[in-house]
């Protein structure tokens, strides 16, 4: 029996059995950092964005998309819980279609910096955009405790030419003429390697001057949020504005691994690869604090799904709807997966897979989207359970696991963690597993589900026979009352469909989903 061909079985029990003791767990105790989406609803819809939302066409329940009172009240909670030092609230949805959102955020949540990405399209009316920026900053004033609140705006060639600059000017103008002084109320702007929007702002107003920059620095000095780039624009009157600028990121759910060059993916690979290494830290489930402490980092989602950056994996959904901060931050210790890329890092995880799976590896850089390159690298089933086994090996070796504390798994599973890398990669090889067989036994059938994997498999995203290819055209054919012959009759490129695939790559945990469900139910009732 090849434990490879039935590896959710497995995974399953390393999940619930396998633990370290508390006193050989490395704990992450600095402050910490989280980046929030509010929602994935946006109206400037850029092309080159991972969400490329178009704001309509959503099932239910929306807590899908978009945080429900209950699951913006569940995220203030969980922050407050944090020991948090540095808080984002990430554009891509726009966060400012959610301005109740962020007031109450401004207002309550315990953090020492609160930093909101936004596009700036809302600042098009003058005097709605100072209205606006005077709201926040009321907002400001009636917290109990101090904190820095930066507005960050993104200013690219893509926002320029969805939205036009003028916006921009007027939330430059708010700032310049009522709140210079307000050192705990900033403006800052960011943009892209190789992008000249700023040059817009530069000629707009006389006299105004870009300062020398510097690399890699972080825009604080209390948690390292390490950037590419940084300088500022200096007025004539002594005002400045941060600049940030930012690797530019080629997200594409799609791209084409058989038809993209090697060199065209060397340096996807390569950039990817340095954000990690000089950006992360090697690490970017963690963040450091200025006392040289660690504490973790969180990247909060639209659907309430939590996760430390780059550490989503099937084996190990949190989400605010179903779980507390305290059981959050246990189940990220104790999952022996996302425990090990907080103790050794992206690197480490990269390595052991590329042993067995190098296609995993080259599909989460290639695609370029760094929040989720845990759900891509470990979405195949029989991948996670090699990795984990290799994991418990290590930590075997290390100590920090001892066999005695495995006579609890079954034999198959205790025989191949005792197996050497060479013949456990041999087993991996030869199983006849693949992500087509992963799909069959999900059992309820939804013909987009398979044709999305088809349209995947086409662009080589997953390591296939043929054999096992025309097998799933078999299944598909059969649940679909189709007659296919190959995968070029199934592909699309339609915005429903790259949608489709967004939320494949980052679909809600199934029991919160089954939650809001039910509670819409119940108010639909009343």
């Amino acid at each position: 029996m090849n434990i490879f061909d039935t590896p959710s079985t497995y995974m399953k029990e390393i999940i619930t059995k396998i633990r370290i003791d508390e006193d050989k767990i490395k704990t992450f105790k600095g402050k910490t950092m989280a980046f929030v989406f509010f929602t994935k609803f946006c109206d400037v819809q850029c092309s080159h964005c991972f969400f490329r939302s178009d704001n309509e066409g959503f099932e239910v329940p929306r807590e899908q998309y978009e945080f429900s009172k209950e699951g913006f009240e569940k995220f203030i909670t969980f922050i407050n819980c944090s020991n948090n030092g540095y808080l984002s609230i990430l554009g891509g949805g726009e966060p400012f279609k959610r301005f109740d959102y962020i007031k109450e955020t401004i207002r309550r949540v315990k953090t020492d910096r609160i930093v909101i990405v936004t596009s700036g399209m809302w600042g098009a009316d003058a005097e709605v955009c100072r209205r606006m920026i005077e709201e926040m900053y009321q907002a400001l004033f009636q917290r109990e405790t101090e904190t820095k609140l930066v507005l960050r705006i993104s200013l690219d060639k893509w926002h320029i030419a969805k939205i036009g600059i003028h916006c921009i000017f007027h939330i430059i103008d708010v700032f310049k003429n009522f709140f210079v002084d307000k050192e705990n109320f900033e403006l800052q702007l960011h943009t892209l390697t190789g992008d000249h929007s700023i040059d817009k702002i530069l000629e707009h107003y006389s006299g105004c001057i870009k300062t020398k920059g510097k690399k890699y620095v972080s825009d604080n000095e209390e948690i390292f949020k390490i950037g590419l780039y940084r300088y500022a624009l200096q007025f004539p009157d002594g005002y400045k504005i941060d600049v940030g600028v930012a690797q530019i990121f080629h997200s594409n759910l799609k791209v084409n691994l058989k038809r993209t060059s090697s060199k065209q993916l060397e340096e996807l690979i390569t950039l990817f690869d340095n954000d990690m290494k000089y950006n992360s830290y090697s690490n970017p489930s963690l963040v450091r604090n200025k006392n040289n402490e660690w504490g973790l980092d969180f990247l909060i989602s639209y659907n309430g799904n939590i996760a430390t950056w780059g550490n989503e994996q099937l084996y190990g959904l949190n989400n605010l709807y179903t779980d507390t901060y305290q059981e959050i931050v246990s189940n990220i210790y104790t999952n022996i997966i996302s425990y090990s890329l907080l103790d050794k890092g992206y690197f480490y995880r990269t390595q052991i897979i590329q042993e067995v799976n190098p296609l995993a590896v080259l599909r989460s850089k290639a695609i370029h989207i760094r929040d989720y390159a845990g759900a891509s690298i470990l979405e195949e089933n029989h991948t996670v359970l090699y990795y984990a086994i290799r994991v418990i090996q290590d930590y075997i070796k290390e100590k920090v696991i001892s066999v005695e504390e495995l006579s609890g798994l079954s034999t198959e599973l205790q025989t191949a963690i005792k197996t050497k890398k060479g013949i456990l990669k041999k087993r991996y090889q030869t199983s006849s597993y693949s992500i087509i067989k992963q799909y069959m036994e999900k059992g309820d059938f939804e013909e987009t589900e398979w044709r999305d994997l088809f349209n995947l498999i086409y662009f080589g995203h997953y390591a296939v026979s043929k054999e096992q290819i025309e097998k799933g055209i078999q299944y598909y054919n059969l649940h679909a009352s189709r007659k296919i012959m190959k995968l070029e009759e199934v592909l699309e490129n339609s915005k429903e469909h790259y949608q489709r695939l967004t939320e494949r790559l980052t679909f809600m945990k199934p029991e919160a989903k089954k939650l809001c469900m039910e509670k819409d139910k119940q108010l639909e009732a009343i």
